[in-house]
């Protein structure tokens, strides 16, 4: 009887640490969302969304260049850009350039940037965002020519 309440209260200690722990990640992370939020209504409210469906929703390639140009000065981390992605995909940008900012945006802040110069060399530093450019556009383009378009998807499928 009492290993059985010593492996209970063991349980629920360690289930307690876990909450605990996913707590604590989310207070860590929640002002890089909130700021991701500020960047999305910023987006927003000063781009008109005729324009983002003009550049960034038309054209299989050039909304995908566009959109990893417009994602590398940002300074958004992988928690940030999601709503700022979503912010540009709700204005009439497509899944390709929403791709294309996805990946170029996180890798080419300045933490990140910050961290390849103190744990590389200053070439490194210069590659990282080049590398980080073409790896973004080459899924964009990937995503618009490999995937399915848009319209194709019926309404009882849930697209991914």
């Amino acid at each position: 009887m009492y290993n059985q309440t010593l492996k209970m209260n063991s349980l629920l200690d360690i289930i307690i640490q876990v909450l605990s722990s996913a707590w604590h990640v989310l207070l860590d992370s929640s002002p890089f969302i909130i700021f991701g939020f500020v960047v999305a209504g910023l987006l927003k409210a000063y781009l008109p969304d005729d324009m983002v469906s003009r550049h960034l929703g038309k054209g299989k390639s050039a909304s995908v260049f566009k959109s990893a140009l417009i994602g590398i000065p940002l300074p958004l981390c992988s928690c940030g850009v999601l709503p700022a992605a979503a912010g540009l995909k709700e204005q009439g940008a497509s899944k390709g350039s929403v791709t294309s900012f996805l990946i170029a945006t996180p890798e080419t802040g300045v933490d990140s940037i910050a961290i390849s110069y103190a744990l590389l060399d200053p070439v490194m530093t210069v590659v990282r965002p080049v590398a980080a450019f073409f790896t973004a556009v080459s899924t964009g383009l990937f995503v618009n020519f490999g995937g399915k378009s848009e319209e194709s998807v019926s309404p009882t499928e849930v697209p991914c």
